[in-house]
């Protein structure tokens, strides 16, 4: 992608499985597609065969998705936004369903919950877990970029059974 005369890059593509590309632009928060973002599904999917592994994790941006598969090393892909998010895993649903455990590491913020709360209704409530990022940190991205990949991990192992906030134990 197109870079500043300084050799600094200006935009940064990610690239889906059906060849459409996702553009970020670097000094501000602006995105742009090329191709059919719309019916791309997961970023990453091409990447873990079904069933490949007994668990997959989704993120809330590709970003996220490259930080914690480094963290990792297992199956995470990503949904475009929160507000993609239910549409692009409708997509990818029979690919998902295909391991027995399906983590949600969402944004810690509004638009993630109810992201999270969108999705879980694609699926059977008992293979979601739900990883819970702590304030101040709202997504994987975040942790490593502060170094914090043990934290990070352990914060994925602990991760519980998705419940709704609306449910008062």
């Amino acid at each position: 992608f197109p870079s500043h005369d300084r050799g600094k890059p200006i935009s940064i593509g990610y690239g889906y499985p059906n060849g459409s590309v996702k553009v970020r632009l670097l000094d501000k928060k602006a995105f742009h597609s090329v191709g059919d973002i719309g019916k791309a599904g997961l970023y990453g999917k091409d990447k873990f065969p079904a069933g490949s592994a007994r668990y997959i994790t989704i993120t809330e941006g590709e970003h996220d998705a490259i930080a914690l598969y480094e963290v990792l090393k297992a199956p995470v892909v990503s949904v475009q936004s929160a507000a993609t998010a239910s549409r692009d895993c409708a997509i990818d649903r029979a690919y998902l369903n295909s391991f027995e455990r399906i983590y949600l590491a969402f944004d810690a913020d509004e638009p993630g919950r109810d992201a999270a709360g969108k999705v879980v209704k694609l699926f059977d409530y008992n293979k979601i877990y739900s990883v819970r990022f702590i304030s101040p940190r709202k997504d994987a991205g975040d942790y490593v970029a502060n170094g914090e990949l043990e934290v990070l991990k352990k914060l994925w192992w602990n991760s519980k059974k998705y419940l709704p906030d609306t449910i008062v134990s």
